[in-house]
Protein backbone atom coordinates (compact mmCIF):
# COMPACT_ATOMS: atom_id res chain seq x y z
CA UNK A 1 0.00 0.00 0.00
CA UNK A 2 1.26 3.48 -0.87
CA UNK A 3 2.18 5.52 2.26
CA UNK A 4 -0.15 8.48 2.82
CA UNK A 5 2.72 10.98 2.67
CA UNK A 6 5.67 11.67 0.42
CA UNK A 7 8.54 13.73 1.79
CA UNK A 8 11.00 15.24 -0.65
CA UNK A 9 14.17 16.18 1.16
CA UNK A 10 17.90 15.73 1.58
CA UNK A 11 20.08 14.21 4.27
CA UNK A 12 22.12 17.43 4.43
CA UNK A 13 19.05 19.64 4.88
CA UNK A 14 18.25 20.28 8.56
CA UNK A 15 14.70 21.32 7.69
CA UNK A 16 14.08 18.08 5.78
CA UNK A 17 15.44 16.01 8.64
CA UNK A 18 13.36 17.98 11.12
CA UNK A 19 10.14 17.00 9.34
CA UNK A 20 11.29 13.40 8.86
CA UNK A 21 12.03 13.02 12.58
CA UNK A 22 8.61 14.45 13.38
CA UNK A 23 6.88 11.98 11.02
CA UNK A 24 8.80 9.14 12.65
CA UNK A 25 7.71 10.20 16.10
CA UNK A 26 4.09 10.47 15.02
CA UNK A 27 4.20 7.08 13.38
CA UNK A 28 2.96 8.63 10.13
CA UNK A 29 3.88 6.35 7.23
CA UNK A 30 5.75 8.21 4.53
CA UNK A 31 7.91 7.70 1.50
CA UNK A 32 11.25 9.47 1.79
CA UNK A 33 12.28 10.79 -1.63
CA UNK A 34 15.82 12.11 -1.63
CA UNK A 35 16.09 15.08 -3.94
CA UNK A 36 18.46 14.20 -6.75
CA UNK A 37 18.87 14.47 -10.48
CA UNK A 38 16.78 11.30 -10.79
CA UNK A 39 13.86 12.71 -8.75
CA UNK A 40 14.00 16.29 -10.00
CA UNK A 41 10.98 16.02 -12.29
CA UNK A 42 8.80 14.64 -9.49
CA UNK A 43 10.06 17.35 -7.14
CA UNK A 44 9.28 20.12 -9.63
CA UNK A 45 5.73 18.80 -10.02
CA UNK A 46 4.99 19.73 -6.41
CA UNK A 47 7.41 22.48 -5.41
CA UNK A 48 6.18 26.05 -5.74
CA UNK A 49 9.65 27.19 -4.70
CA UNK A 50 12.91 25.30 -5.32
CA UNK A 51 13.26 24.57 -1.61
CA UNK A 52 13.10 21.45 0.53
CA UNK A 53 11.36 19.88 2.30
CA UNK A 54 8.16 19.33 0.33
CA UNK A 55 5.46 17.21 1.95
CA UNK A 56 2.80 15.69 -0.31
CA UNK A 57 -0.35 14.22 1.25
CA UNK A 58 -2.70 11.49 0.04
CA UNK A 59 -4.77 14.01 -1.93
CA UNK A 60 -1.63 15.10 -3.83
CA UNK A 61 -1.59 18.48 -2.09
CA UNK A 62 1.93 19.77 -1.47
CA UNK A 63 3.24 21.86 1.45
CA UNK A 64 6.55 23.65 1.99
CA UNK A 65 8.31 25.27 4.96
CA UNK A 66 9.06 22.94 7.84
CA UNK A 67 7.34 24.88 10.64
CA UNK A 68 3.91 25.22 8.97
CA UNK A 69 4.17 21.60 7.83
CA UNK A 70 4.62 20.40 11.41
CA UNK A 71 1.94 22.72 12.78
CA UNK A 72 -0.53 21.49 10.15
CA UNK A 73 0.26 17.85 10.92
CA UNK A 74 -0.01 18.42 14.68
CA UNK A 75 -3.52 19.81 14.22
CA UNK A 76 -4.53 16.85 12.06
CA UNK A 77 -2.77 14.16 14.12
CA UNK A 78 -2.73 15.33 17.74
CA UNK A 79 -1.45 12.07 19.23
CA UNK A 80 1.17 11.40 20.38
CA UNK A 81 1.22 15.06 21.29
CA UNK A 82 4.29 17.21 20.69
CA UNK A 83 2.41 20.29 21.88
CA UNK A 84 2.59 21.06 25.62
CA UNK A 85 -0.81 21.64 27.20
CA UNK A 86 0.56 24.52 29.27
CA UNK A 87 0.45 27.54 26.94
CA UNK A 88 3.60 29.04 28.47
CA UNK A 89 5.63 25.88 27.90
CA UNK A 90 4.12 25.60 24.42
CA UNK A 91 5.41 29.08 23.59
CA UNK A 92 8.88 28.15 24.83
CA UNK A 93 8.83 25.18 22.43
CA UNK A 94 8.07 27.55 19.55
CA UNK A 95 10.74 30.00 20.72
CA UNK A 96 13.41 27.29 20.80
CA UNK A 97 12.37 26.04 17.36
CA UNK A 98 12.50 29.55 15.93
CA UNK A 99 15.94 30.12 17.46
CA UNK A 100 17.14 26.89 15.86
CA UNK A 101 15.76 27.70 12.42
CA UNK A 102 16.98 31.27 12.24
CA UNK A 103 20.12 31.43 14.42
CA UNK A 104 21.64 27.97 15.00
CA UNK A 105 21.45 27.48 11.25
CA UNK A 106 24.16 30.14 11.03
CA UNK A 107 26.56 27.88 12.96
CA UNK A 108 25.63 24.91 10.79
CA UNK A 109 26.28 26.79 7.55
CA UNK A 110 29.35 28.57 8.92
CA UNK A 111 31.22 25.46 10.04
CA UNK A 112 30.21 23.45 6.98
CA UNK A 113 31.49 25.94 4.43
CA UNK A 114 34.33 27.71 6.28
CA UNK A 115 36.77 24.93 7.13
CA UNK A 116 38.41 22.86 4.40
CA UNK A 117 37.70 19.43 5.85
CA UNK A 118 34.06 20.33 6.36
CA UNK A 119 33.74 21.82 2.88
CA UNK A 120 35.11 18.69 1.27
CA UNK A 121 33.01 16.33 3.37
CA UNK A 122 29.77 18.19 2.69
CA UNK A 123 30.45 18.77 -1.00
CA UNK A 124 31.26 15.10 -1.56
CA UNK A 125 28.02 14.05 0.13
CA UNK A 126 25.99 16.55 -1.88
CA UNK A 127 27.47 15.35 -5.16
CA UNK A 128 26.90 11.71 -4.24
CA UNK A 129 23.29 12.41 -3.26
CA UNK A 130 22.47 14.47 -6.32
CA UNK A 131 24.23 12.47 -9.02
CA UNK A 132 25.29 9.09 -7.65
CA UNK A 133 27.28 7.07 -10.16
CA UNK A 134 26.13 9.41 -12.91
CA UNK A 135 28.15 12.25 -11.51
CA UNK A 136 30.89 12.07 -14.14
CA UNK A 137 33.81 14.19 -12.99
CA UNK A 138 33.21 13.83 -9.25
CA UNK A 139 36.22 15.91 -8.24
CA UNK A 140 35.16 18.69 -10.58
CA UNK A 141 31.61 18.59 -9.26
CA UNK A 142 32.85 18.76 -5.67
CA UNK A 143 34.94 21.81 -6.54
CA UNK A 144 31.92 23.50 -8.12
CA UNK A 145 29.76 22.84 -5.05
CA UNK A 146 32.46 24.15 -2.71
CA UNK A 147 32.86 27.33 -4.70
CA UNK A 148 29.13 27.95 -4.90
CA UNK A 149 28.42 27.32 -1.23
CA UNK A 150 31.39 29.21 0.20
CA UNK A 151 30.23 32.13 -1.90
CA UNK A 152 26.96 32.09 0.02
CA UNK A 153 28.46 32.38 3.51
CA UNK A 154 27.67 36.08 3.66
CA UNK A 155 23.95 35.30 3.47
CA UNK A 156 24.04 33.86 7.01
CA UNK A 157 26.47 36.48 8.27
CA UNK A 158 29.52 34.24 8.29
CA UNK A 159 32.84 35.97 7.71
CA UNK A 160 36.30 36.16 9.22
CA UNK A 161 34.99 39.05 11.35
CA UNK A 162 31.89 37.25 12.64
CA UNK A 163 33.36 33.76 13.01
CA UNK A 164 34.23 34.31 16.71
CA UNK A 165 30.62 35.39 17.42
CA UNK A 166 29.09 32.37 15.70
CA UNK A 167 31.51 29.86 17.17
CA UNK A 168 31.21 31.27 20.70
CA UNK A 169 27.43 31.02 20.38
CA UNK A 170 27.69 27.37 19.35
CA UNK A 171 29.77 26.51 22.39
CA UNK A 172 27.47 28.46 24.72
CA UNK A 173 24.54 26.51 23.36
CA UNK A 174 26.28 23.17 23.88
CA UNK A 175 27.27 24.10 27.43
CA UNK A 176 23.72 25.14 28.35
CA UNK A 177 22.14 22.11 26.70
CA UNK A 178 24.56 19.74 28.35
CA UNK A 179 23.44 20.86 31.79
CA UNK A 180 19.77 21.02 30.85
CA UNK A 181 19.64 17.58 29.19
CA UNK A 182 21.44 15.86 32.06
CA UNK A 183 18.09 15.88 33.88
CA UNK A 184 15.60 14.96 31.16
CA UNK A 185 15.40 13.06 27.86
CA UNK A 186 13.98 15.99 25.88
CA UNK A 187 14.09 19.77 26.08
CA UNK A 188 10.79 20.22 27.87
CA UNK A 189 10.30 16.92 29.64
CA UNK A 190 9.71 13.29 28.85
CA UNK A 191 8.46 13.73 25.29
CA UNK A 192 9.72 15.73 22.29
CA UNK A 193 8.22 19.04 21.20
CA UNK A 194 8.64 21.08 18.04
CA UNK A 195 11.57 22.72 19.81
CA UNK A 196 13.36 19.36 19.99
CA UNK A 197 12.85 18.63 16.32
CA UNK A 198 14.01 22.08 15.23
CA UNK A 199 17.10 22.29 17.43
CA UNK A 200 18.19 18.65 17.12
CA UNK A 201 17.91 18.87 13.33
CA UNK A 202 20.42 21.72 13.19
CA UNK A 203 22.76 20.03 15.66
CA UNK A 204 22.52 16.75 13.77
CA UNK A 205 23.98 18.52 10.75
CA UNK A 206 26.75 20.00 12.89
CA UNK A 207 27.39 16.53 14.30
CA UNK A 208 27.80 15.14 10.78
CA UNK A 209 30.57 17.58 9.86
CA UNK A 210 34.16 17.02 11.03
CA UNK A 211 34.93 20.23 12.92
CA UNK A 212 31.71 20.99 14.82
CA UNK A 213 30.98 17.28 15.21
CA UNK A 214 34.23 16.76 17.11
CA UNK A 215 33.37 19.70 19.38
CA UNK A 216 29.89 18.34 20.06
CA UNK A 217 31.06 14.83 20.94
CA UNK A 218 33.94 16.04 23.12
CA UNK A 219 32.14 18.78 25.02
CA UNK A 220 28.49 17.71 25.14
CA UNK A 221 27.90 13.93 25.28
CA UNK A 222 24.42 14.32 26.80
CA UNK A 223 23.51 16.63 23.95
CA UNK A 224 24.96 14.26 21.35
CA UNK A 225 22.84 11.43 22.76
CA UNK A 226 19.72 13.63 22.68
CA UNK A 227 20.39 14.60 19.06
CA UNK A 228 20.67 10.95 18.03
CA UNK A 229 17.59 9.99 20.04
CA UNK A 230 15.47 12.80 18.60
CA UNK A 231 16.49 12.33 14.99
CA UNK A 232 16.61 8.53 14.77
CA UNK A 233 13.87 7.12 16.99
CA UNK A 234 12.07 9.90 18.86
CA UNK A 235 9.76 8.44 21.46
CA UNK A 236 8.29 9.58 24.71
CA UNK A 237 5.12 8.77 26.56
CA UNK A 238 5.64 10.83 29.69
CA UNK A 239 4.62 14.39 30.46
CA UNK A 240 5.92 17.81 29.62
CA UNK A 241 7.30 19.65 32.62
CA UNK A 242 6.15 22.94 34.10
CA UNK A 243 8.12 26.16 33.76
CA UNK A 244 8.96 25.90 37.45
CA UNK A 245 10.60 22.49 37.09
CA UNK A 246 12.40 23.55 33.90
CA UNK A 247 13.52 26.91 35.23
CA UNK A 248 16.88 26.14 36.84
CA UNK A 249 18.56 24.93 33.65
CA UNK A 250 16.26 26.45 31.01
CA UNK A 251 16.70 30.05 32.16
CA UNK A 252 20.49 30.15 31.52
CA UNK A 253 19.91 28.85 27.98
CA UNK A 254 17.21 31.41 27.27
CA UNK A 255 19.27 34.24 28.72
CA UNK A 256 22.60 33.60 26.99
CA UNK A 257 21.43 32.36 23.63
CA UNK A 258 18.02 33.94 23.09
CA UNK A 259 17.70 37.03 25.26
CA UNK A 260 21.32 38.17 24.70
CA UNK A 261 22.04 36.71 21.26
CA UNK A 262 19.19 35.65 19.02
CA UNK A 263 16.44 38.14 19.78
CA UNK A 264 18.74 41.20 19.66
CA UNK A 265 19.80 40.01 16.20
CA UNK A 266 16.17 39.47 15.13
CA UNK A 267 15.18 42.94 16.30
CA UNK A 268 18.16 44.60 14.64
CA UNK A 269 17.47 42.71 11.43
CA UNK A 270 13.83 43.83 11.41
CA UNK A 271 14.81 47.46 12.08
CA UNK A 272 17.30 47.51 9.22
CA UNK A 273 14.81 45.95 6.82
CA UNK A 274 12.16 48.49 7.87
CA UNK A 275 14.58 51.36 7.27
CA UNK A 276 15.73 49.98 3.92
CA UNK A 277 19.30 49.58 5.11
CA UNK A 278 21.86 47.27 3.55
CA UNK A 279 23.81 46.20 6.64
CA UNK A 280 22.85 45.33 10.19
CA UNK A 281 25.37 45.76 12.95
CA UNK A 282 25.10 44.92 16.62
CA UNK A 283 27.15 43.84 19.59
CA UNK A 284 26.67 40.23 20.76
CA UNK A 285 28.36 39.31 24.03
CA UNK A 286 30.93 42.04 23.52
CA UNK A 287 31.74 41.12 19.92
CA UNK A 288 30.74 42.91 16.73
CA UNK A 289 28.36 41.14 14.36
CA UNK A 290 27.62 42.45 10.90
CA UNK A 291 25.70 41.06 7.94
CA UNK A 292 23.22 41.90 5.21
CA UNK A 293 19.64 41.75 6.53
CA UNK A 294 17.52 38.65 5.97
CA UNK A 295 13.98 39.17 4.69
CA UNK A 296 12.59 35.81 5.81
CA UNK A 297 13.73 36.43 9.38
CA UNK A 298 11.48 39.50 9.53
CA UNK A 299 8.45 37.30 8.83
CA UNK A 300 9.64 34.76 11.38
CA UNK A 301 10.02 37.50 14.00
CA UNK A 302 6.53 38.83 13.31
CA UNK A 303 5.10 35.32 13.68
CA UNK A 304 6.98 34.80 16.94
CA UNK A 305 5.60 38.05 18.32
CA UNK A 306 2.12 37.04 17.20
CA UNK A 307 2.42 33.79 19.15
CA UNK A 308 3.66 35.71 22.17
CA UNK A 309 0.56 37.90 22.17
CA UNK A 310 -1.64 34.80 22.48
CA UNK A 311 -0.14 33.84 25.86
CA UNK A 312 -0.98 35.97 28.88
CA UNK A 313 0.43 33.60 31.51
CA UNK A 314 2.29 35.57 34.23
CA UNK A 315 4.78 32.71 34.55
CA UNK A 316 5.89 33.20 30.95
CA UNK A 317 6.18 36.96 31.35
CA UNK A 318 8.31 36.50 34.46
CA UNK A 319 10.66 34.09 32.69
CA UNK A 320 10.99 36.32 29.64
CA UNK A 321 11.74 39.34 31.82
CA UNK A 322 14.32 37.42 33.85
CA UNK A 323 16.14 36.21 30.74
CA UNK A 324 16.09 39.47 28.78
CA UNK A 325 13.62 38.18 26.19
CA UNK A 326 10.67 40.37 27.20
CA UNK A 327 12.30 43.46 25.72
CA UNK A 328 12.07 41.89 22.27
CA UNK A 329 8.80 40.04 22.82
CA UNK A 330 6.66 42.57 24.69
CA UNK A 331 3.15 41.61 25.73
CA UNK A 332 0.78 44.38 24.65
CA UNK A 333 -2.50 44.69 26.52
CA UNK A 334 -5.19 47.22 25.73
CA UNK A 335 -4.65 50.84 24.73
CA UNK A 336 -1.35 51.19 26.58
CA UNK A 337 0.14 48.31 24.63
CA UNK A 338 -1.17 49.71 21.35
CA UNK A 339 0.45 53.07 22.09
CA UNK A 340 3.75 51.41 22.94
CA UNK A 341 3.62 49.38 19.75
CA UNK A 342 2.96 52.42 17.61
CA UNK A 343 5.85 54.28 19.28
CA UNK A 344 8.46 51.59 18.74
CA UNK A 345 7.34 50.91 15.15
CA UNK A 346 6.96 47.16 15.52
CA UNK A 347 4.53 45.01 13.54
Amino acid sequence: MQPPFKLFGAELSPYSMKVRAYLRHKGLAHEWIARSQATQAAFQKYARLPLIPVLVDASDAAFQDSTPIIERLEAAFPEPSTSPEDEAVRFIASLLEDYADEWVNKAMFHYRWTYEADQISAAQRIVAAMFGDAGGDADGAVAVVRERMTGRLHHVGSSAETAPVIEASYRRLLHALETHLARRPYLLGERPSIGDFGLAAQLAQLASDPTPGAILRAEAPNTAAWVARTMDAPQGEGAFETLDSLHETLAPLLRAEIGETYLPWMAANADVMLDGGETLELDIHGQAFRQTPQKYAVRAYAELKRKRQAVAAPSLQALLEETGCARYLPLHNGAEGEADEAEDGED
